[in-house]
């Protein structure tokens, strides 16, 4: 009998056959490392962090780099980037091969006896299929995250002192099945037979002994339609990896409608990221002239390939007003974002209205 569908294959399955440029999956992740944009996904995935302020999550978070080194001390030692400080991102186990995390950090967090510590893994799932289970993978690096705490955090039987750790991943191009979603597993009691006499107190105080590991998948959406989305980390996050904005689009958005600063790092960040977000616009656009230039063929006599690009043009714009307009823009900001007169916006708008 074939074995029913879990979820954990439909993960795998939701990640796109999409080449990834190396550099352009290397960008993402030193996005993910500011302390800017880490933080809303600690505010909306910990339930550590509930109700917070960002810039209140922000003073707790140590400062550390995205993990470019093996989780094995033993294996060759690579360059770092300098983004958020690292905390013992590397494993001491030679048997168990080289892996690498993402992004891994140290970070407080408020509890009723004053700060715990949380360890935080954060990975940047890009669009190629991964051929395995990203579940079993989370669980694997949340695993070896516990195991490295012997000998640092704990020694002998100290066990009291294992702190609880998180493995987040962010799948920039999950399938319709799993976007717009945040789907969080954890370690639950199940009580099989009878019930127990604890207390409240005595009940989240046991809760604290096996809540330790977290694995969190977050599904974004197509900027077209992450508007739509009832979410603000998925609105948020669609927002800085769509291909359909220039780098100075996405800062004036995330300045104006996040509140987010762009300090230093997350100037840097998005610098990296520039060459390839203006390289996806400016193939968008290609097509467009390219079905302009088609247009213009078609049609025959007069029009030519100086009219078939201007039709592409247009077209491209106008699409990309459309997706900004669904976003609750104002069409004077998107006349400021895309640099074109504020009739031509107006004009699209009218025209969505007919429609």
């Amino acid at each position: 009998m074939a074995e029913a569908p879990t979820y954990e294959a439909d993960v795998i399955d939701s990640i796109s056959d999409i080449p990834v440029d190396p550099r352009c999956d290397a960008a993402c992740k030193k996005v993910l490392s500011c302390k800017e944009f880490a933080a809303p996904i600690l505010k909306y995935v910990c339930t550590e962090y509930e109700g917070m302020e960002t810039s209140d999550i922000i003073a707790l978070m140590e400062d550390g780099v995205i993990s470019e080194i093996p989780l094995d001390s033993d294996a060759p030692q690579t360059k770092r980037t300098p983004v958020i400080e690292q905390s013992n991102s590397e494993s001491s186990t030679l048997k168990n091969g080289t892996r690498f995390f993402d992004i891994r950090f140290n970070v407080k967090a408020p509890s009723e006896d004053g700060y715990i510590q949380l360890i935080i893994n954060l990975e940047a799932q890009n669009a190629n299929r991964p051929g395995y289970s990203i579940l079993k993978r989370a669980l694997y690096y949340c695993s070896r995250m516990i195991s490295d705490q012997y000998g640092t955090v704990f020694t002998g039987s100290d066990y009291g002192k294992i702190r609880k750790v998180y493995s987040i991943w962010v799948c920039l191009h999950p399938n319709k099945a799993y976007t717009d979603t945040i789907a969080r597993f954890s370690v639950k009691k199940e009580i099989i037979h009878g019930e127990t006499k604890l207390t409240l107190e005595e009940e989240n105080k046991e809760r604290k002994n096996y809540d330790l590991i977290n694995m969190t998948i977050v599904g974004l959406k197509d900027f077209d339609l992450a508007a739509q989305s009832e979410h603000p980390l998925i609105r948020m996050l669609s927002l800085i990896f769509t291909q359909e904005l220039t780098t100075g689009q996405k800062k004036e958005l995330l300045e104006n409608d996040y509140n987010i600063q762009m300090t230093e790092n997350v100037e840097e960040a998005f610098e990296d990221m520039c060459d390839f977000s203006t390289g996806f616009y400016q193939d968008g656009l290609n097509k467009g002239v390219e079905r302009g230039i088609g247009i213009g063929v078609e049609r025959g006599i007069g029009i030519g390939r100086t009219e078939g690009i201007s039709i592409g043009k247009l077209e491209e714009q106008s699409n990309t007003i459309k997706k900004l307009l669904l976003h609750k823009l104002d069409p004077s900001q998107i006349s400021s974002l895309l640099e074109i007169p504020l009739d031509e916006v107006e004009k699209v708008k009218r025209s969505i209205a007919q429609n």
